[in-house]
């Protein structure tokens, strides 16, 4: 099976702890000596097989295969995506249920597009998504502060609440570019310094 390696943990000098996340599941797994593998990195998408013993409540990770995307060399492109991992993976790491395929088709569909795009506005289009599919992305226009509607000028918090600047103290953004970003997912209209804003929300936690 095919998934991406969200978080790396190591343990005993050079065993790993890694989650995985498959098409339909997050996976915690072992890995003898996986500080030496090179392929196994925070972010990669990997082909793998998974090997339960008896008595063991931690299957392991074997037979690791690099399916690796062009633009991994690209450190700065490489360390958003890290980031984006990560992110997710704080997000699903306390859900023992199966998951929706929207998840690793999130990551499958960014990974495409990340070396021809600036990468901050696909995880910013791609959290959008994200929002929308679990129903938080909050596309009528009222301040979660004052509950007031936020004519022309809007902020957002985290999880991309909107409210009044002033509400929040944070700096403002046009409306109508943020509305075309919740309802197409779309950051076109977004300046490179809004998405750096953007971002920085994003980062504070999905």
């Amino acid at each position: 099976m095919d998934g991406f390696i969200l978080n790396v943990n190591r343990i005993h000098n050079e065993d790993l702890i890694v989650s995985v996340l498959s098409k339909h599941e997050l996976l915690t797994l072992y890995r003898f000596y996986g500080a030496r593998h090179s392929q196994i990195q925070l972010g990669y998408k990997i082909d793998f097989e998974t090997e339960t013993n008896a008595g063991v409540t931690i299957s392991r990770l074997r037979n690791v295969l690099h399916l690796g995307y062009p633009w991994l060399y690209d450190l700065k492109r490489l360390m958003v995506w890290q980031q984006f991992s990560q992110l997710i993976y704080k997000h699903l790491q306390t859900n023992d249920a199966e998951l929706d395929s929207v998840y690793y088709d999130l990551l499958e569909d960014a990974g495409k597009i990340f070396e021809k795009q600036n990468p901050k506005r696909v995880a910013i289009e791609s959290y959008v998504k994200l929002l929308k599919f679990e129903g938080r992305l909050h596309t009528e226009h009222f301040c979660f502060i004052c509950e007031e509607k936020i004519i022309d000028k809007i902020a957002l918090a985290r999880a991309f609440l909107p409210a009044h600047p002033q509400c929040i103290h944070a700096i403002a953004i046009a409306s109508k570019p943020v509305e075309m970003l919740f309802n197409e997912a779309n950051s076109m209209f977004l300046s490179d310094v809004e998405v750096e804003q953007l971002y920085a929300v994003l980062l504070e936690g999905l």
